[in-house]
């Protein structure tokens, strides 16, 4: 029977006082403190919904708990977490706000397994209340039914591992496919029992879930889910450039990654990153826009989604997480069907065309310094320019809104280090992303700030058309922001 109880948070302390109110078996004191040393002061109050029915743990409880010695409950309980405009009414059962919308000032939802052991179960939380989160992070819209009220949060679902039923590979898995059925209509919704059915072609009972699985485990996993997954495996050079700039690309693109770190035998969620501020200055010739990040956004079954990620080892003993992306080994990105041209071709495509956009630069301007490279569709793409209308011009809007594309193109963006720190570039092409790898030329449009060259795919000759873009006092090209939201 569902049951409530409200909890005011004016201190991190307040969170102590979901012992007096949870049962040992949601392990009240970890979460307590899990809540006070990796949340922000935004949240005010806490609804702790009793009796709650989660589709995931009923999922792994007919399947597993129920079958064991020791009794497992059914219910679960769940946590919903508001700002400090929203109050709880216990005469009428029912949450309010100062405004009438208690809808716009709800941070998310944390479920709570009556598990004993790593009891953090399926979870949406907003970005804005993890503490040290910052940047873009990639999110979708989810709905929570509350006390008859239609809530709204956007963010990225997680959980805690299992130990036992699923470990760290399965939860990654399931939060990139939870990510992708809540997004996009064609991808069916997996629970937790159903990616540990989907590792292996036999029913993985016993031991055999705690024990894990490796990378290529989780790519059939992707491929059994109608993905079409591409493994991406560092090389043994110091650098290893290449696989941070797919790694990154990717990233841009809105499709969140599957992370494998053999050292620490881990496997986490890549979900954003953040830009450095005040921008980097490249050394020497031109770069990929990575030299420009300064830490990723991860989903860590370990810890509250959003965890910082550096780049680079600090030293600092107790850093939490305690690897950096020197730490990454291998990815894994669960792309759509029609994307035939990876980003190790783009960065090909990208450095041969940047000579011609260099070209075209008069002496008083600054060097192109920075390239930068994501997916999107043309549909986004068209939305991206009607947008910003004013800024393009006629002729730019008109030549993309009647460009005859496949629904997924590459954009290749080119600037100065000024003008990335202005959000703006030079230079820009519209690339084919069901392209081959070996297609001399992939692209459907070049252009800068005066010129366009629209190619026709449909010839043999692909013999480009030049059209003046009329741009005059309308100013620099604004730069395209389309997959991840600001954090």
């Amino acid at each position: 029977m569902p049951s409530y109880d409200w909890i005011e948070i004016q201190t991190p302390d307040d969170y102590d006082r979901l012992v007096g109110v949870l049962d040992p078996e949601f392990e009240p004191k970890k979460i307590s403190h899990r809540l006070k040393s990796e949340g922000t002061a935004a949240a005010k109050g806490v609804l702790v919904e009793h009796g709650y029915v989660d589709k995931d743990y009923r999922s792994t409880y007919y399947n597993f708990y129920a079958k064991k010695g020791r009794q497992y409950r059914p219910d679960c309980v769940r946590l919903h977490f508001f700002d400090p405009l929203v109050r709880y009414d216990e005469a009428r059962t029912d949450i309010y706000s100062t405004d009438g919308r208690p809808q716009d000032h709800y941070f998310g939802y944390i479920v709570l397994r009556p598990t004993i052991v790593a009891t953090l179960g399926r979870s949406v939380l907003s970005p804005n209340i993890r503490l040290g989160a910052r940047g873009r992070a990639i999110q979708s819209v989810h709905h929570v039914n509350l006390l008859g009220h239609q809530l709204t949060v956007w963010g990225f679902p997680s959980m805690a591992q299992h130990v036992d039923i699923a470990v760290c590979a399965h939860v990654s898995c399931w939060a990139i496919l939870r990510y992708y059925s809540q997004t996009f209509p064609q991808y069916r919704e997996y629970l937790v029992h159903d990616i540990t059915q989907l590792v292996a072609p036999f029913d993985a009972g016993g031991l055999v879930p705690s024990l894990g699985f490796d990378d290529q485990a989780a790519e059939r996993v992707f491929n059994a889910a109608g993905c079409f997954p591409l493994l991406i495996v560092k090389g043994k050079s110091s650098s290893n450039e290449s696989f941070y700039y797919q790694l990154l690309a990717y990233l841009e693109s809105g499709f969140p990654l599957y992370v494998g770190m053999d050292t620490e035998e881990h496997a986490i969620v890549m979900v954003g990153y953040n830009w450095r501020q005040p921008p980097v200055l490249p050394s020497g010739a031109s770069t990929h826009i990575w030299s420009q990040v300064e830490t990723f956004l991860a989903v860590d079954d370990n810890l509250l989604p959003y965890s910082t990620v550096q780049l680079h080892s600090t030293g600092s003993v107790g850093a939490s997480p305690s690897y950096t992306a020197d730490s990454f080994d291998a990815f894994i990105v669960a792309l759509p069907d029609k994307i035939h041209y990876p980003a190790a071709a783009i960065e090909d495509f990208s450095k041969k065309f940047e000579g011609w956009f260099a070209r075209r630069r008069g002496p008083e301007e600054e060097p192109l310094q920075l390239r930068r490279y994501f997916i999107t569709t043309i549909s986004r793409l068209r939305e991206h320019v009607r947008e910003y209308h004013s800024q393009l011009g006629d002729t730019l809007v008109g030549l993309i809104m009647h460009l005859e594309t496949a629904q997924f193109v590459w954009i290749v963006e080119y600037c100065s280090v000024a003008q990335w720190e202005a959000g703006r570039v030079a230079a820009r092409a519209v690339v084919d992303a069901t392209a081959s790898p070996n297609d001399p030329v992939p692209m459907w449009l070049l252009h800068d700030e005066d010129i366009a060259l629209v190619f026709d795919r449909s010839s043999a000759k692909m013999n480009p058309t030049a059209i003046s873009l009329d741009r005059t006092g309308l100013g620099p090209l604004p730069r395209i922001e389309l997959n991840l939201r600001p954090v």
